[in-house]
């Protein structure tokens, strides 16, 4: 079955060229490809950096509310779900790119270390900058803007692809600064690993012994590894991620609870239901009726 939450796809015909794209945070919602839509649950299929630059309002990621203002720096990996706030005053600057626009443009060594600062397991998506990290980012977007309005020629895509490396390494120094630097953690590496696979198998295993066997070590060890890193055992890491795609699926669609729980393998919508309530307070119609 394919996943019912829908992808928004981006205003620009030459992101089809480069899988890459810049503009205003306005121009992203007044465009006939996103206009209302964007007011509703829905993904990106790509990578999206966001700097506000005028304004105050709300971004919704994952069920989590983030209030934006100036210098408010947001970095939602692809298929999150998200929802902009209708009549907000935001005013900003996004950067778009694909996995597709990574790996054709950075080695192995950088794309592992870009990709890591949009892991939603680990980082919260909100940076707060100093002002001097603002003017500095600010600044550095605003002429990989000036590269991207320029004429077509063989040369753009590659002169994109460097300034965007660039952008990203900023981010990351700005980021170790912020937040604990987990990939100094001699776990990081495996837990990401498990990161991953939950998100390819979740529907068809939720037992904790069934990745540690995927992963070849034993299931004391992937313990280990996710309180270390998460503060959290393997079977309730886990947990928090069904429920989190739970959630996505009752509010970001109007699929059935029984369909629902086909979608992530479950035998019986009661277990679904079971797990839901203990988890959250709520049942799942409580929560559907709740407003995103």
């Amino acid at each position: 079955m394919n996943d019912p939450i829908p992808n928004l796809f981006c205003v620009s015909s030459e992101f089809d060229e480069f899988q890459f794209y810049i503009g205003s945070l306005k121009s992203i919602q007044n465009s006939d490809s996103t206009t209302n839509s964007i007011y509703n649950i829905h993904r990106f299929e790509y990578y999206t950096m966001m700097l506000i630059t005028e304004g105050t309002g709300w971004h919704y990621i994952d069920y989590k509310k983030y209030f934006l203002k100036k210098g408010s720096y947001m970095l939602i990996s692809k298929n999150q779900i998200q929802k902009d706030e209708e009549n907000s005053d935001l005013e900003g600057i996004v950067v778009l790119f694909t996995d597709n626009f990574l790996q054709k443009n950075f080695n192995h060594a950088h794309l592992k270390s870009h990709i890591n600062i949009f892991n939603y397991h680990l980082y919260t998506p909100l940076l707060e900058l100093k002002e001097s990290n603002y003017k500095d980012l600010l600044e550095f977007i605003e002429r990989i803007n000036f590269e991207y309005e320029m004429d077509f020629d063989e040369m753009k895509g590659k002169i994109l692809g460097t300034l965007l490396n660039t952008l990203l390494f900023k981010t990351e120094r700005i980021s170790r600064h912020t937040h604990t630097n987990l990939e100094q953690n001699k776990y990081y590496n495996q837990f990401k690993n498990f990161g991953d696979l939950l998100e390819k198998e979740l529907a068809k295993e939720k037992d904790a012994k069934f990745y540690a066997n995927a992963m070849n070590i034993s299931y004391k060890h992937l313990n280990e590894i996710c309180k270390t890193i998460s503060s959290k055992t393997a079977k309730e890491f886990i947990t928090d991620f069904l429920v989190l795609e739970i959630k996505r699926y009752l509010n970001g669609t109007n699929m059935s609870v029984k369909e629902i729980a086909y979608m992530l393998g479950f035998d019986e919508p009661t277990n679904l239901h079971k797990i839901f309530k203990r988890e959250t307070g709520k049942t799942t119609l409580e929560f559907r009726q709740i407003m995103y």
